[in-house]
């Protein structure tokens, strides 16, 4: 695992931390004892009783700088973390070495653990005089415990005094610009709030809206029979036929039966499925065709959002505001129900950032603002779409396209690629700001327009 995979695998479990101490009142398993990070969060939240009172924005605003700022903290750690992994592998390989060995190593093991530990932590001068009246490898044994210990607790020393030496700047900057994020978030949100056609977007895509009656969940399909086609019709006329079907056997068998002197012809005929039985007919030839049921490709109740954002010049003022208004409620969704986010921006040539984990959240506005120039690729952006499509993470898809569409249709190539995505269950979204002609309704599952 890398240093940044660590970084955002601890971020992601102190966001959860944090959402379900807000919800239960108490930490979760996942942060253990002694977890000076997970500790602090709780501080945090305890430090501000009036959050499950105020307006949810201030524990939103709140939240975000308090993972912005564990995310450093947990860069900060990295090299005491490294140190600590490789003192405790030093300390692993002494202990299992042979005699021999830990004979050669003692010099520089001793001069080690008397440069860098007090004689509380591991008197290491009291061990050698341990060596003189007990087993050599049973002193070595309590002192690379004693040594293992000093070596926790000091990793600890270390990244307690790290977060002591920035928490109070931190506070300093949540209470000194808490309310200006506070008051810029609440602009956008009143933006968001000002259009109709953004909140129906958020509740297709949110799957709130009413399930259409060819789009099940993927779980209930897995309960249900999928015919692919329709049951042969029958007459209903029946006819003399033979075989073995012992329930339908003519009432002639069953006096053969009966009868002891022909029991053995019962059964011989019966093992040669030469009874005499009763059969419907078959279908006629022009009544003999399957009828076959189209089927709809299920799709996941709850799924992942790809939205692109065009940052041409022709997108920059009021439509770069409403774009940006409803990119945070999508964001916002995607927190609220555990779902992956990829964001797209294109003018010249498109860019992604993927939004998975927290630790990607902050950089949100910095990767926006630098777009909003340029003239459109459409092709490259849909592309990016698809490519992103293509992961693991991002199949069957919810993707938007917001704006203002002053770029022709996509090649032949890429609208085979979107039939394809489309197929397996994708479905692609627009939102067109300003008043340009465009075709994309007639390829895109459903277009809103606005006029600002």
């Amino acid at each position: 695992m890398t240093n940044q995979e660590y970084i955002d695998n601890r971020l992601a479990t102190y966001n959860e931390a944090f959402d379900f101490y807000m919800d239960c009142g108490e930490m979760p398993k996942s942060i253990e004892k002694g977890d000076i990070l997970g500790a602090y969060l709780k501080s945090v939240i305890d430090s501000n009783p009036q959050l499950d009172s105020q307006d949810p924005l201030w524990m939103e605003v709140l939240k975000d700088d308090l993972l912005a700022f564990l995310s450093a903290m947990l860069s900060a750690f990295v090299p005491v973390e490294e140190a600590h992994k490789k003192e405790q592998a030093y300390i692993g390989r002494y202990k299992n070495a042979d005699l021999d060995k830990q004979r050669e190593l003692w010099p520089s093991v001793y001069e080690y653990v008397s440069k860098n530990y007090e004689p509380t932590d591991v008197n290491i001068a009291g061990y050698v005089e341990q060596f003189k009246e007990n087993n050599v490898q049973d002193v070595i044994d309590a002192l690379c415990e004693d040594w293992m210990k000093a070596c926790d607790s000091r990793k600890d020393a270390r990244e307690k005094k790290i977060l002591e030496k920035n928490a109070q700047s931190w506070e300093r900057h949540i209470k000194e610009w808490g309310l200006s994020d506070y008051k810029r978030r609440k602009k956008i949100d009143n933006t968001y709030y000002r259009y109709p056609a953004l909140q129906e977007i958020v509740k297709i895509i949110g799957r709130e809206q009413p399930q259409r009656k060819d789009e099940k969940d993927d779980i209930t399909y897995k309960y249900i029979p999928i015919l692919l086609s329709t049951p042969a019709k029958t007459v209903e006329i029946e006819q003399i036929s033979i075989g073995d079907d012992v329930a339908h056997m003519m009432p002639i068998e069953t006096a053969i039966l009966s009868d002891q002197e022909t029991e053995t012809l019962f059964y011989k005929k019966f093992a040669g499925k030469q009874l005499q039985i009763f059969a419907n007919r078959p279908p006629l030839k022009s009544q003999d065709k399957q009828i076959q049921q189209h089927q709809t490709k299920p799709r996941l109740e709850m799924g992942p959002i790809i939205v692109s954002i065009d940052t041409s010049g022709s997108m920059s003022g009021k439509p770069e505001e409403v774009a940006h208004s409803l990119l945070i409620q999508l964001l916002r969704l995607a927190k609220k129900k555990k779902r992956k986010c990829f964001v797209i921006t294109f003018s010249v040539r498109s860019r992604a950032l993927e939004l998975t984990n927290p630790a990607n959240w902050r950089k949100l506005n910095k990767f926006l603002e630098e777009g909003f120039s340029g003239g459109t690729d459409g092709e490259e952006m849909l592309n990016s779409a698809l490519d992103a499509l293509q992961k693991k993470d991002f199949c069957m898809a919810d993707v938007l396209i917001i704006s203002d569409f002053e770029f022709p249709l996509p090649k032949s190539t890429t609208k085979a690629r979107m039939r394809a995505e489309h197929d397996k269950g994708t479905r692609f979204y627009g939102l067109q700001i300003g008043s340009w002609p465009n075709r994309y309704q007639s390829i895109l599952d459903k277009m809103w327009k606005m006029k600002i």
